[in-house]
């Protein structure tokens, strides 16, 4: 029999922060530093990013804030049986296995990946929460099923990007040059999901998110677009802003908004947010760079290895879900073809550890990767602490 779930409200309380960025992933900082060099650290959550098998490019869209627009698609892949294998390893390591596997893109989308379906049960058979990140462009009814299951952990969730509030504007976004109405698809799938977890009472959460950019600002879609997610019945909306991808030095022409029109956005934008507030839908706006006083494009020493490291669509075992691609190789722990992965997790330097974390920052420096909010905000609990103890 399944555990009995938490009160609705505990579940929404700790759905919004997990989605506010204000989790901790650790609760002592030098606890954490002593099970890095111990070799005893199990990573708070493993990232899967599998690519597609046929066809020549990684995504047919071309959005234009997508961190890995600068990817290119070597043909490097996981044999099916081989990502099973590797996901089955996650779930029972030598110092306990890792509790969540998050199911995301760079520059892809997981549920178009032809044997994404398989990757779920293996992780759900293996008791892990399991998360989502995807445009829901695809969604079997098998993917369905298996969330509704009874026995799928609590924390698990789909996170929806939809980014706009209208056809029009769905495709300006996502750079489509279509009059195709892929909007009203994505709510339909949506509808699909939070349909099933209402029926079945399942325990996987439906969550959507609006990046704000110059061409999807204005009050009056961002209206539109709350009340046509939560008809369909999301839980939470969260709007925020692109961040600058790698590949791109400066927001010129593109859609990105600068630092000044993402003040004067939020403004005008957090009063029709805040409208909502008290329904059964939470609605939320977020300046994490703002908030957090964040302007570099890393945040240095950097853990992520440590808590999300990344299954990149090549194969490859990544630093963190933004370097999980073939031009971040030199970062990479290792090649899951041909390593186990906690062989891999594991091979770093501890004797010397504050030059090895020295090396990977001169390599992070040289491949230009940017932190996203989540291994910011991480790596600025960890800064002052990890200066004091291992003297960089």
């Amino acid at each position: 029999m399944a555990p009995e779930s938490p009160p609705t409200a505990v579940r929404d309380n700790d759905l919004v922060s997990r989605i506010a960025y204000r989790n901790r992933y650790f609760d002592n900082p030098e606890e954490f530093f002593d099970r890095i060099l111990a070799k005893t650290v199990v990573p708070y959550q493993v990232e899967v990013q599998p690519g597609r098998l046929r066809g020549r490019a990684l995504c047919w869209m071309e959005c234009p804030y997508c961190y890995g627009g600068s990817s290119e698609n070597t043909g490097e892949r996981l044999t099916p049986e081989r990502y099973v294998d590797v996901l089955r390893q996650t779930a029972a390591g030598p110092h306990g296995g890792v509790h969540k596997i998050i199911f995301a893109g760079y520059a892809t989308d997981p549920l178009n990946y032809e044997h994404i379906d398989d990757l779920v049960a293996t992780s759900l058979a293996g008791n892990q929460i399991v998360g989502f990140h995807t445009k829901l462009l695809r969604v079997s009814d098998r993917f369905i099923s298996l969330l509704a299951s009874p026995t799928v952990p609590e924390s698990s969730y789909v996170t929806v990007s939809v980014d706009a509030g209208s056809a029009e504007s769905y495709n300006k976004v996502h750079n489509i040059d279509s009059t195709k109405d892929i909007y009203s698809r994505i709510l339909e799938n949506l509808r699909r999901l939070a349909a099933s977890r209402r029926a079945s009472n399942a325990r996987f959460d439906v969550t959507a998110n609006y990046l704000v950019t110059r061409v999807n600002a204005t009050p009056q879609l961002v209206e539109k677009a709350i009340r046509d997610i939560t008809d369909a019945g999301a839980q939470v909306v969260r709007f925020s802003f692109p961040q600058l991808p790698r590949g791109m030095d400066a927001e010129g022409d593109s859609i990105i908004p600068t630092r000044a029109e993402v003040q004067q956005y939020y403004a005008t934008l957090k009063p029709v947010i805040d409208a909502h507030q008290g329904g059964s839908t939470k609605v939320m706006i977020l300046d994490v760079e703002g908030d957090l006083h964040i302007e570099e494009r890393r945040t240095l020493p950097c853990f992520a290895r440590y808590l999300y490291p990344t299954i990149a669509y090549d194969g490859f075992l990544s630093n963190c879900s933004q370097s999980a691609a073939p031009h971040f190789r030199g970062m990479a722990l290792g090649n899951l073809a041909t390593r186990d992965f906690w062989d891999a997790f594991y091979d770093y330097d501890t004797a010397h550890f504050g030059a090895f974390l020295e090396r990977q920052h001169a390599k992070m420096n040289a491949s230009d990767c940017r932190c996203d909010r989540k291994e910011h905000t991480v790596n600025l609990q960890l800064r002052d602490a990890a200066k004091r103890r291992f003297a960089i």
